[in-house]
């Protein structure tokens, strides 16, 4: 951690935006100068460098500048969200301090089954697996292995066996199949140096029945799923729901060795519990949205909740 008082040189360091991306993957979700600009403009002296995603790059960086701290928007080196583990992991191994989750959290949280596995060891609901060779209806198929709700629509909610041979198909390798939980969906952001000390919680609010949050609605502002599912910090939340959600979350953090900042994405079920759908280190920061907004509406200035970051890094 940076001792109060001394003013470190920082180097806020985010992933180009690849030529090309992956089938059903938009180069938007990549393109993170305005997120690094939002970012830099909070911090005195800051310097912004746009990473390619080559080792040698990177340790070249390092070498050429020696940052006291590197803000790490390394998202996707060379268009591959299964690489942003290696950022933090050469940051680490060459003693640089970086803001945001360790490399093994990272990469714990990028393979759904490994982390609900982790989630399920500590005690914390996560929907149950189904078989496919003997399902339970409604199930949703989504990839075990991405970000951002990349493979994910509304036909990923099947309702009977023909939709789910479908979406198996459609899905690829490594596809994950579990129970589809029909309660309310909330977005649980934590930020804290070691210990989540802080929190926010938004609900999604599904309009002409969506019923999931799909990359359209993640990415595509033109579309349906967009508009029908803003996300609400207003929202009328039960004091004993409210304190359930921070309880699952709070595991969360501690489950997968979180740092700095985490969301969590919780449904309830049918009887009203919440189960974690998704761990998100390292959220999405662009302005006014994601964790930007999420701190904001917690009532925090950017300007401090960035500069509280590379403090704690």
């Amino acid at each position: 951690m940076v001792r109060a008082g001394i003013h470190p040189s920082v180097a806020v360091w985010y992933t180009a935006a690849p030529d090309r991306t992956a089938a059903g993957r938009i180069a938007d979700e990549f393109e993170l100068s305005e997120a690094a600009h939002n970012v830099a403009a909070a911090i005195p002296g800051a310097t912004m460098r746009p990473i390619l995603g080559a080792p040698r790059e990177i340790l070249a960086l390092i070498e050429a500048c020696r940052p006291d701290v590197v803000f790490n928007l390394c998202e996707a080196p060379a268009g591959r969200p299964d690489w942003e583990a290696h950022v933090a992991a050469l940051l680490e191994w060459s003693g640089v301090r970086f803001t945001g989750c360790r490399s093994e959290t990272l990469s714990l949280c990028r393979r759904k089954p490994w982390v609900n596995a982790v989630l399920r060891d500590a005690g914390i609901p996560v929907p149950a697996p189904v078989d496919p060779a003997n399902p339970r209806f409604p199930c949703i198929v989504k990839p075990a292995a991405e970000d951002g709700s990349a493979g994910i629509d509304r036909d990923s909610v099947c309702w009977e066996p023909a939709a789910l041979d479908r979406a198996v198909e459609r899905c690829g390798n490594l596809p994950m199949i579990e129970e589809f939980l029909p309660g309310r969906e909330f977005a649980v952001s934590l930020w804290g140096p070691e210990e989540p000390a802080h929190l926010s919680v938004g609900e999604v609010i599904y309009a002409h029945d969506l019923p999931l949050v799909t990359y359209a609605a993640k990415w595509l502002p033109e579309t349906s799923d967009f508009r029908d599912s803003p996300m609400d910090y207003a929202t009328d939340i039960e004091p004993d729901l409210r304190l359930a959600l921070e309880r699952v979350a709070r595991a969360v953090w501690r489950a997968v060795a979180a740092r700095h900042v985490l969301r969590v994405d919780i449904r309830l079920c049918a009887s009203g519990g919440p189960h974690v759908l998704d761990v998100n280190p390292n959220p999405e920061i662009s302005p006014g949205v994601g964790i930007c907004r999420a701190v904001q509406e917690a009532g925090w200035r950017w300007e401090d909740f960035v500069r509280s970051l590379v403090a704690w890094a």
